[in-house]
């Protein structure tokens, strides 16, 4: 209840205060539920039985704001907060939320958002990346999270906390972002450390045309006694729209340095005496729209772990995604879609959100939903 109350009373201060200055403040959300049956079957072990589940994707509610500073400099602000529409549930301030300036020259924020190599490639993936369905399932380590430095390792699909980022402005179609996840994390590492995160992105869009490239570093995320890790990801994409058609595609690597005991992959290997190991994964889309109908296909494979010392046989996965998608207006549709993961033996990849669990070495997570999206 007090929470509730807490919200209720924010939103109508914002609200009051948007009455009064329209043009400076918004108030925005995504409400997305659906119906899942969702299983595993096969593997190691004993599965996890078809289940039938509500579930709230992500769904937000959000304030964000500005201040006109003159000479074409402006103060800026974003509060975003996820909702559990399915158990009435959530967190404030728990999404992107910052403050900054903007101007001419771009825009610095200061926070908790989505790391440039996150947010430059989200909007190719036609489930959201918000839903079973999405692509997150082979890419990114298999997981998404909102962390601080030396916490899911293996994420490069992270909200990172701390983080101060700056935005270019957008010239002749070229954009880019650059983040800084300081290293507050210093001294709570079991052994010396100096966690922090680097995470570049480059755009260009014009016209039917967008291609991206993003780097990310995580430095001393998990140190031994003897040996300090570095984890970088490397990743290209693109998409073209022919008429009322859009593909897009994406190639991904994930190189893991020392510490291989500690990666946090959904993978199980011998490390032996490798001190570094890759992960390259590949995904293709494309939507079709015929008036209000939405085709959709996403298909995507991660191929087994290379390590500099020995292998990892079994660690690939493969993933497949459908779906259906109805518009009623520019912010109401109603969707379908499935969507299933092959997982090599030695390998148990999961819906990167809301993730059945419990899926075994060489299961398949499979997952069937309907439901609907509401955005204002």
């Amino acid at each position: 209840m007090k929470r509730q109350s807490l919200v209720a009373a924010i939103a109508a201060l914002v609200a009051g205060s948007a009455h009064a200055q329209a043009d400076s403040v918004t108030i925005y959300g995504r409400l997305n539920v659906d119906v899942e049956s969702v299983k595993a079957s096969g593997g190691s072990g004993a599965g996890v039985t078809s289940t039938a589940r509500l579930t709230s994707n992500s769904s937000l509610i959000g304030f964000r704001g500005e201040e006109d500073l003159g000479g074409g400099m402006k103060a800026l602000f974003q509060l975003e907060n996820s909702v559990g529409l399915d158990t009435g549930s959530g967190t404030f301030v728990g999404r992107n939320s910052g403050v900054g300036i903007g101007g001419a020259y771009g825009t610095l924020i200061m926070g908790q958002w989505d790391t440039p190599y996150k947010a430059s490639t989200t909007r190719l993936d036609p489930f959201g990346d918000t839903t079973i369905a999405g692509y997150g399932a082979v890419l990114y380590g298999d997981a998404s999270n909102t962390a601080a430095n030396a916490a899911n390792r293996n994420s490069f699909d992270r909200r990172q906390r701390n983080v101060i980022q700056y935005w270019t402005p957008n010239v002749a179609g070229f954009s880019g972002r650059l983040a800084y996840g300081v290293n507050e994390e210093k001294g709570t590492c079991a052994v010396a450390c100096d966690p922090k995160l680097w995470s570049l992105s480059a755009a260009y869009e014009q016209g039917p045309l967008f291609l991206g490239a993003a780097v990310e570093q995580h430095d001393e995320y998990a140190n031994t006694a003897t040996a300090r890790t570095q984890d970088t990801g490397f990743k290209l994409a693109g998409s073209y729209t022919f008429g009322a058609t859009t593909v897009s595609a994406l190639a991904e690597r994930l190189r893991f340095s020392g510490n291989l005991a500690a990666t946090g992959l959904p993978k199980v290997f011998t490390v032996g005496a490798a001190t570094e190991a890759k992960l390259d994964t590949f995904w293709l889309a494309a939507v079709h729209r015929i008036g209000a109908h939405n085709l959709r296909l996403a298909l995507g494979k991660s191929r087994e772990l290379k390590l500099n010392l020995g292998s990892a046989p079994g660690t690939d996965a493969r993933y497949v995604a459908l779906g259906y998608g109805y518009t009623f207006s520019k912010r109401t549709e109603a969707y379908a879609m499935f969507t299933k993961i092959s997982n090599g033996g030695n390998s148990r990849n999961d819906f990167a959100v809301n993730g059945i669990g419990g899926v075994t070495n060489g299961a398949s997570p499979q997952g069937l939903a309907v439901g609907m999206i509401h955005s204002f």
